[in-house]
């Protein structure tokens, strides 16, 4: 099933139960200043209410771009990360909608798109402590799951942290009305064999269960000062399912770069890559990074977004931007038709036009404006490297080392493992990893972001 039809088949199934469709909205929104819309619902369904006088319908399906900033460096790593993806959302409002909600969501997920029942799973909040208030276990889903024919060992409790929402990241002092809820997932068991081991559950990291369904069940509100939990006056659930991941499902691909919508990026890509080894896990990388971040610059940019800078939006575009600049210099790509080439073919697979000039030439301006200065970046981080190498006296380098050069000089963890190989040198990644982890956590604790 082409993800058109996921797509058209999630409208139809909520328009026949009244849902009313609004429009997808632009990526950046007002109320998310420093990034961009990260999922379908709720920004959406209260700027459409908020430009009524009165609400005339408390049911919405909607079909909207996300991107989500926090991936950047998940992508290319697994088979179903991405930063830009498509969610379709269904939005009720209303008191005790659970047990509705979470039948519709099997529905559509067995029925209507046709997913082995067998390998679902299911995920609900199963209690506990949040900022002092005990929550109670989520039973009305958990019985529902099982009334619905899933197994009682395919229904698993998990706590605060996987299955209860709070709108935005915290108080703060704020005195903003922070929603908040508990939610229930299902996951798609992609197999044994991508276990880490026998107690693999969902909720696990390692691969096999892939989320791809969401439920919220947004029935409070929280006092920003004090953290206690009351109900809101007019609760509300939100369905969402993630369109590229149920793809993979349906189409049986291992990953989402190879469905229909990113199997001809891949494929434009690939011509300008002139390698040995296309299965390497950093030639795969990073093509699906060049993938996901050029489809995330065009629908960006297409929304306006801004041009490179130093903050919020800004420096998102430019992280995007050498994102992409860092993997052509690893790929060997040097020709200038590269970016055009890629972008047609992304403007055919998400428009289903030849070509957007207006898009193209500003992206490809981004990018004139990009290359110099990175250049000297990465010029000035080379001569690092190898004056750190000197005063090795042979040695690789240190995973601190390789942090170093990349947190303080801008030389990309990607460029430094290819210098290291081409001189025949050990790329440490898991002491890499280990010193990175260490460098975040100190950035967390003096009070950084």
């Amino acid at each position: 099933m082409r993800t058109s039809e996921i797509r058209q088949r999630f409208i139809d199934f909520y328009e026949v139960e009244d849902y009313r469709l609004l429009p997808r909205a632009s990526m950046l929104d007002d109320s998310i200043p420093m990034s961009f819309v990260m999922s379908a619902g709720l920004v959406q369904v209260e700027q459409s209410l908020a430009k009524q006088n009165a609400r005339d319908n408390n049911r919405f399906v909607l079909v909207q771009d996300c991107f989500r900033h926090f991936d950047l460096d998940k992508v290319g790593k697994d088979d179903f990360h991405l930063s830009i993806f498509e969610m379709p959302g269904a939005f009720k409002f209303g008191p005790d909608g659970k047990v509705d909600t979470v039948r519709k969501m099997w529905c559509l997920a067995t029925s209507v798109l046709g997913i082995n029942k067998n390998r679902l799973w299911a995920s609900y909040f199963s209690g506990g402590k949040i900022f002092g208030n005990e929550m109670p276990e989520d039973e009305i889903v958990r019985r529902t799951w099982l009334e619905l024919g899933l197994p009682s060992t395919h229904i698993i409790g998990l706590g605060y942290k996987d299955n209860f929402w709070l709108q935005g990241k915290g108080f703060n002092g704020s005195d903003i009305v922070r929603k908040s809820g508990p939610n229930t997932e299902l996951f798609y068991d992609r197999g044994e064999d991508k276990a880490c081991g026998i107690q693999c559950l969902p909720g696990c990291k390692c691969g096999r269960f892939m989320e791809f369904s969401n439920s919220l069940f947004i029935c409070y509100e929280v006092n920003p000062d004090n953290g206690k939990f009351k109900r809101l006056d007019d609760p509300f659930s939100e369905t969402v399912i993630g369109t590229e991941r149920v793809a993979m499902v349906l189409q049986g691909r291992d990953s989402v770069f190879e469905i229909d919508c990113y199997k001809p990026i891949l494929d434009t890509i690939r011509r300008f890559i002139h390698v040995d080894d296309f299965e390497h896990p950093w030639i795969v990388e990073s093509e699906r990074v060049i993938a996901d971040h050029l489809k995330a610059l065009y629908l960006l940019v297409a929304d306006d977004a801004p041009a490179p800078g130093k903050n919020g939006r800004a420096r998102i575009i430019k992280l995007l931007i050498r994102g992409v600049i860092t993997r052509e210099i690893f790929l060997g790509i040097t020709s200038e038709d590269f970016i055009p080439t890629v972008l047609d073919c992304i403007a055919q697979v998400v428009r289903q036009v030849e070509s957007d000039i207006e898009i193209r030439q500003r992206i490809e301006f981004f990018f004139r404006d990009q290359r110099g200065c990175f250049k000297k970046t990465i010029e000035r981080g080379k001569r690092e490297l190898l004056e750190v190498l000197n005063s090795n006296k042979g040695l690789t380098l240190s995973g601190i080392q390789v942090v170093e050069l990349e947190k303080f000089f801008g030389l990309p963890r990607l460029l430094i493992a290819k210098a290291l190989l081409e001189r025949g040198l050990q790329f440490r990644e898991d002491e890499y990893k280990s010193e990175l982890m260490c460098w975040k956590n100190n950035i967390l604790d003096n009070g950084y972001n």
